[in-house]
C-alpha cells in the first residue's frame, strides 16, 4: 500500500484538516497519512508550489500525494490525479502540479468534471484511496490533456549576470531565491571563474560562504542551499525583516568580465 502525503492551506485552528483524515481514515483504516503543510497561504498557488516541489521527491517512488488547496472555494476548478517522476497526485486543476517538476506527467486523468463544494472528499478521497490501494489512474478518471499548465517564474541570465527574484520567504526569515546553482556553475565555467558581485536591496556580498554558521550572529550569510537555489539570510536573525527585503524583490549577480 502507498504511502499519502497530505497538504493544505487549511491552516491548525479548524476542524478542517482532522475531518479530512477522518475520512480517509473511514475508507480504509490501514492507510498511513502524512503532512507536508497545512499553513500554505490562502488559495497561494506559488507558495503551495514551492513547498510541494521541495518535499515530493523526498518520498518514495509511488507515493500518492494529496492537496486540497482552494479546494471548496472555487466551483470552476475539476478534480484531477496524475502521475509525475514516479508520484502520484491528486488535487484541483488549478495549475500547481506544473510548477512542482521540469518533466511532464505521464498521465492526467479527470477525477470530477467539476468542484463538488462541501461534498468533494466522498469522491475524491475515494480516489486517494483507490490509489494508494494500487488501483490505476485509468481506472479511477477520464484520461484529458487539457489540465491547466502555468509557467514558471526563471531568473533572467547572461554573461555578465544573473537577474533572479525572492519566490519564498521561510520561517526563519530567509530569503529563497529562483538562481539556480546548476545556471550559476555553467556562467562561471564560460567565464573562468571571475569574481563577482551579488546585490539585493543595499546589500553587496562578493562571496559564497559554506552555510549559516559560516558568519558570525547577526551577519549576512550567502550561499545555494540544499535545493541548489540562492538563498540569503542572517544568522540568528531573520533577514527579510532587518534588511527591509519582500516577496519577489530583485537578487542580481555581477560578474566581473
Amino acid at each position: 500500500m502507498a504511502l499519502i502525503t497530505f497538504m493544505s492551506d487549511y491552516g491548525l485552528e479548524d476542524h478542517y484538516v482532522a475531518a479530512t483524515k477522518g475520512i480517509l481514515l473511514s475508507l480504509n483504516r490501514q492507510l498511513t497519512i502524512v503532512d507536508i503543510s497545512h499553513e500554505i497561504k490562502l488559495s497561494d498557488i506559488s507558495h503551495g508550489g514551492y513547498v510541494l516541489r521541495n518535499a515530493f521527491k523526498k518520498f518514495p517512488i509511488g507515493t500518492v500525494h494529496f492537496i486540497t488547496m482552494n479546494s471548496s472555494r472555487s466551483l470552476k476548478n475539476r478534480w484531477i490525479g496524475l502521475t509525475l517522476e514516479g508520484h502520484h497526485f491528486i488535487g484541483t486543476d488549478s495549475g500547481i502540479f506544473s510548477i512542482i517538476s521540469n518533466e511532464n506527467p505521464s498521465i492526467v486523468v479527470e477525477i470530477c468534471p467539476n468542484n463538488l463544494g462541501i461534498n468533494y472528499l466522498k469522491t475524491v478521497g475515494q480516489a486517494v484511496n483507490d490509489l494508494a490501494t494500487g488501483s490505476d489512474l485509468k481506472e479511477i478518471g477520464k484520461v484529458i490533456t487539457d489540465h491547466l499548465q502555468l509557467i514558471d517564474r526563471t531568473a533572467k541570465i547572461t554573461k555578465k549576470g544573473m537577474i533572479g527574484h525572492v519566490i519564498h520567504i521561510d520561517h526563519y526569515g530567509n530569503l529563497i531565491t529562483n538562481i539556480q546553482y546548476r545556471d550559476y556553475l555553467e556562467i562561471q565555467k564560460i567565464n573562468g571563474q571571475v569574481s563577482f558581485q551579488i546585490q539585493i536591496g543595499r546589500e553587496i556580498f562578493d562571496r559564497l560562504h559554506e552555510g549559516y554558521d559560516a558568519v558570525e550572529p547577526g551577519e549576512c550569510f550567502v550561499f545555494f542551499n540544499s535545493e541548489k537555489v540562492l538563498q540569503i539570510g542572517i544568522n540568528m536573525g531573520r533577514a527579510s525583516e532587518l534588511l527591509g527585503i519582500r516577496m519577489d524583490a530583485s537578487v542580481y549577480i555581477n560578474f566581473n568580465v
